[in-house]
């Protein structure tokens, strides 16, 4: 199964796996199904009252119970894909979900134009979807290139690139200064990047706080002639550097 590699807002490259087209092509078929049985359920439901002498008098009425009864059906993929994270059941089944190319979780908007796109794909160009996918190198059809959007296999496999280049202040020959940000976890690397971009008025109160708590924390001195905000940077700067490839 290929990999995509999606570029994330934090200048994170996150390699998933790509959902394969027989994947899709199962999850559809799944959706497909339980869209059937809903259909054959509600028709039955529907053909029992529209035998019902009250509802063959307000025709109106039950054309309303009608447009209501149906709607779930047209609205099936972009509905569910928006309520379950970015699958449907037929996607959730099969481990796949609906992504943005930048990794984020897609908006209704962007559903709504897979579906639609989806649509025209299968009634005006059947096959176009299929062609698509197969010679797309992220595996997009139409309507995810509309929509900027990728699916992906949600098996557990990740695997995080965090690339220096990505980082301006981060030379790729950076030599780091404290061995010891290498111990550092993700959650306290973030801690000490939202205190640097804070800007409020008690910034470098913060700033000499945390400086203390990361010097015992790691056991390591004072950055020789930096200040505590200089000596945060070279932590942070530091914890990249060792962390330039991280595999979950």
């Amino acid at each position: 199964m290929a990999n995509i590699k999606i570029t994330t807002g934090q200048h994170v490259n996150v390699e998933q796996r790509m959902a394969s087209v027989g994947d899709r092509i199962y999850a559809q078929i799944l959706d497909t199904i339980f869209i059937s049985i809903y259909f054959v359920i509600i028709t039955t439901l529907v053909g029992m009252l529209a035998s019902a002498a009250y509802f063959a008098k307000n025709t109106s009425f039950l054309a309303a119970i009608l447009f209501l009864a149906y709607l779930p059906i047209v609205i099936y993929h972009p509905v569910s894909e928006f309520f379950f994270n970015g699958a449907s059941p037929g996607k959730k089944i099969l481990k796949l979900q609906v992504v943005k190319i930048d990794g984020s979780a897609p908006s209704l908007g962007d559903y709504l134009t897979r579906w639609a796109i989806f649509l025209i794909e299968c009634l005006i160009m059947p096959g176009i979807a299929l062609l698509c996918i197969l010679f797309n190198k992220n595996g997009q059809r139409l309507g995810d290139l509309m929509a900027g959007t990728v699916v992906i296999k949600r098996d557990g496999y990740q695997k995080y690139y965090f690339d220096l280049s990505n980082f301006g202040y981060v030379n790729p020959g950076y030599k780091p200064y404290y061995p010891e940000a290498a111990t550092l976890s993700m959650r306290q690397a973030e801690v000490i990047r939202q205190t640097l971009v804070n800007n409020n008025a008690n910034r470098h109160y913060y700033i000499d706080l945390l400086s203390n708590t990361v010097r015992q924390h790691l056991r390591i001195p004072p950055l020789e002639g930096g200040n505590n905000e200089a000596f945060l940077n070279t932590i942070l700067n530091d914890y990249r550097f060792y962390s330039s490839t991280i595999e979950i």
